[in-house]
């Protein structure tokens, strides 16, 4: 029986905001657990992905985070469809990190 922590919620932390096509920042979403557990991710989307890493002041000119998902938007269908998915395959607690209380 596996008994880890499933997702319950989650939320976005930062305001979602579409109108500019040169955005570069990413949103960062809370997630609660099975167990009361809070675990944070960082979503980016390709588009503002590489709107970063072409900023001419990008120093060093590439990133890694454990924490890091790449969705297609933000819309919520998209993203709970993203976490549900990473949740069944037992991969949401290594793309997250634990919330610090």
């Amino acid at each position: 029986m596996n008994l880890r922590p499933r997702l319950v919620s989650w939320r976005f932390d930062d305001e979602v905001r579409s109108d500019n096509s040169e955005e570069w920042n990413w949103i960062e979403i809370t997630m609660v657990f099975t167990d009361g557990s809070r675990r944070w991710s960082i979503l980016y989307t390709p588009e503002r992905l590489l709107n970063n890493l072409s900023r001419p002041d990008i120093d060093p000119p590439g990133l890694h985070m454990q924490q890091l998902i790449v969705v297609r938007s933000y819309e919520v269908h998209d993203i709970e469809r993203v976490l549900n998915v990473f949740d069944e395959e037992d991969k949401l607690i290594e793309a997250s990190r634990e919330y610090p209380e």
